[in-house]
């Protein structure tokens, strides 16, 4: 999994310096951290850095109920990334058919072309991707 902000949304979400302090303080409580109501900003941030829990991704929670678990892709490199290379066929594939560049043709290319991705595909990006990962 890629780290794009859609599969990254935290079930266990901890403030930054970027929040509010009344936000800070909310969280502080009901984790049960203690802290005074005179403690500037940084140093109600400097609890929550202590204490913040390690991050859960909705998404692997729901692989994980499902009997898979996900690995996340070092950040900027998607070409470690299966359906990157997939999808590059897909597009490919409908920008030489398209000759109308009218919407509802190219849904009906992109039905099309994402219908011809064969099971071999899938298997020689998957392949292509272990690769790249093993070089590096």
């Amino acid at each position: 999994m890629d780290n794009a902000p859609y599969h990254s949304q935290q079930i266990n979400w901890a403030p930054t310096s970027a929040n509010k302090k009344n936000e800070i303080q909310e969280w502080l409580r009901q984790h049960g951290i203690e802290f005074s109501d005179s403690e500037l900003k940084p140093e109600l941030s400097q609890k929550v850095q202590r204490n913040r829990p390690e991050k859960i991704y909705k998404l692997d929670q729901l692989a994980l109920e499902s009997g898979h678990e996900v690995n996340r892709l070092p950040p900027y490199h998607c070409e470690y990334n299966p359906i990157e290379l997939v999808w590059a066929q897909v597009k490919n594939e409908v920008a030489s058919k398209n000759s109308t560049f009218k919407i509802a043709d190219v849904e009906v290319l992109l039905h099309e072309a994402i219908s011809n991705v064969s099971q071999k595909n899938w298997e020689d990006c998957v392949k292509h991707a272990e690769k790249l990962q093993e070089e590096d």
